[in-house]
């Protein structure tokens, strides 16, 4: 009978622990589908607008020093709030990107991951953010542990848009 307990006990431990891997596994394929629509609308934004780069809260200055998550926090708000109100504004593209978003990731001000956190947009290659090819904007998420200093598990548009490719950025 302990056998048996013992057995049932390791069998449950290991079906936790692949519940766990494939809920992690589906928020970050959810939020990298997110980003490359994002890169998608904003490529499309840019070509309607001569190909000009929206005027948006510059999430952290390249040449700044290194900011806490607190401020960095703060920062990327300000900067998802700006992105939004501007894809909003532009009618049928708000729709494509926003139409069918659970209000957990949208909630008309605001567009954050899966795991809450804003997702931020940046107008081109970024020292401590990422470096995007041929200097495009791009977007870029936190990840799983909500910390945008920790980059080895940000998720970044220029990965997972199908028109572009770029290695993992490393840490400065």
């Amino acid at each position: 009978m302990l056998t048996i307990v013992a057995v049932l006990i390791i069998v449950l431990g290991l079906m936790v622990n692949i519940a766990r891997d494939v809920r992690e596994r589906s928020a970050t394929q959810l939020t990298q589908r997110l980003l490359a629509n994002l890169d998608e609308g904003m490529s499309r934004y840019m070509a309607r607008n001569e190909g000009r780069v929206p005027d948006i809260a510059l999430f952290i200055p390249p040449e700044a020093p290194l900011a806490d998550e607190e401020t960095l926090l703060r920062s990327a708000v300000k900067n998802n709030e700006d992105f939004v109100r501007l894809l909003r504004m532009e009618g049928e593209l708000s729709e494509e990107i926003f139409g069918e978003l659970p209000i957990s990731i949208y909630d008309e001000a605001t567009l954050r991951d899966v795991w809450g956190v804003p997702i931020v947009f940046m107008p081109g290659r970024h020292p401590q953010v990422g470096m995007a090819p041929q200097d495009a904007p791009f977007f870029v998420s936190a990840g799983p542990d909500r910390r945008f200093r920790t980059r080895d598990d940000n998720l970044y548009s220029y990965e997972t848009s199908p028109s572009r490719s770029s290695p993992r950025p490393t840490a400065p």
